[in-house]
């Protein structure tokens, strides 16, 4: 039996979660991080993601595990939330909110927006002890 498109999205975008593999990633993805997180802003192009956003992202960190806890999905679109377990390089822990909404096209994802609890990023890498 063949895949729905809402099936389809789902799997891709839970492979991703799973291998971080960028040949996921349309050439042309639209890739948007809010502005108050770190390297926050919009990248386009999947050699940016690869190249920009994650290498600068992850020099904050120690440790930065991606933890997936629901996925949503309608047609081409993907609703996934969870949280971020990190580490700063001084040691500091936390777990950071997060809601990823994902656009599939073609088979490859195309779009991401990204939104998380900033302010509580921005406490840890300050020097802060996190909320519980």
């Amino acid at each position: 039996m063949e895949k729905t498109m809402t099936e389809s999205a789902k799997a891709l975008v839970e492979t991703w979660y799973g291998t971080g593999n960028t040949a996921l990633l349309a050439q042309d993805i639209v890739w948007t991080v809010l502005s108050t997180f770190p390297e926050g802003g919009r990248y386009v192009g999947r050699k940016a993601v690869e190249e920009q956003f994650f290498p600068r992202l992850t020099a904050h960190f120690s440790e930065y595990v991606t933890h997936p806890h629901s996925f949503t999905a309608e047609g081409n679109l993907v609703a996934v939330t969870g949280i971020y377990r990190v580490r700063t390089k001084q040691g500091r822990p936390g777990d950071i909110a997060f809601a990823h909404f994902w656009t599939v096209r073609d088979g490859q994802i195309s779009a991401l927006q990204q939104v998380a609890d900033t302010a509580a990023i921005q406490e840890l890498l300050a020097g802060g002890e996190q909320a519980a």
